[in-house]
């Protein structure tokens, strides 16, 4: 049975911006240390922390609340499929599934939460 559905857009250009202005400390509130590494691995870093960024936001809106953003972190099955890994009260019984897209101006993510 499906629990809630989110969706998040977010400008790259935006979150280039505010990632400049605030810095490291902004970021380290966001993301996990293997999420930085990995994005920080990329040609465009930016593109894919306003993804990891989108697919947070979008879990919130399914939840129909927020979380640490650092308790949740985006990872990779074996196949290269993104996926949540979610640490903290009420997530028991629940099952995320997420889609991930972006080009060079926008990330876009879709997370439905189904109870289980």
């Amino acid at each position: 049975m499906v629990h809630g559905v989110g969706i998040e857009i977010v400008s790259v250009e935006r979150f280039l911006a505010v990632m400049d202005r605030r810095g490291e400390k902004f970021l380290r509130r966001l993301f996990t240390e293997a999420e930085l590494r990995y994005c920080k691995r990329k040609k465009s870093p930016a593109v894919h922390l306003s993804a990891r960024f989108a697919a947070k936001r979008s879990l919130f809106k399914a939840l129909g609340r927020s979380l640490g953003y650092a308790s949740v972190e985006v990872v990779h099955d074996g196949n290269g499929a993104p996926s949540l890994a979610v640490e903290g009260p009420g997530i028991d019984g629940l099952r995320c599934s997420l889609s991930i897209s972006h080009s060079a101006d926008y990330s876009i993510a879709e997370t439905i939460v189904e109870k289980i």
